[in-house]
């Protein structure tokens, strides 16, 4: 990932925090920031780790795993 994480507390972990700006540098990291499906897998991993920690190392795995799909 991009950037050094910061931390934030979820229950009793301690999860990494991006820095910036998570869908940008995501996009941009991906090839998709002009892409018009892009904006749409990046919402999708938002609503898939939203299930669980909602945290910005499950959108990031969430987010790979679906562009490896495109």
């Amino acid at each position: 990932m991009i950037g050094v994480p910061l931390s934030v507390v979820w229950g009793n972990c301690h999860l990494p925090v991006y820095p910036g700006d998570l869908k940008e540098a995501l996009l941009n990291h991906a090839g998709l920031a002009q892409h018009l499906q892009g904006e749409k897998a990046y919402q999708l991993a938002r609503e898939i780790a939203r299930l669980t920690t909602f945290s910005d190392p499950e959108i990031t795995y969430w987010f790979s795993r679906i562009t490896e799909l495109m």
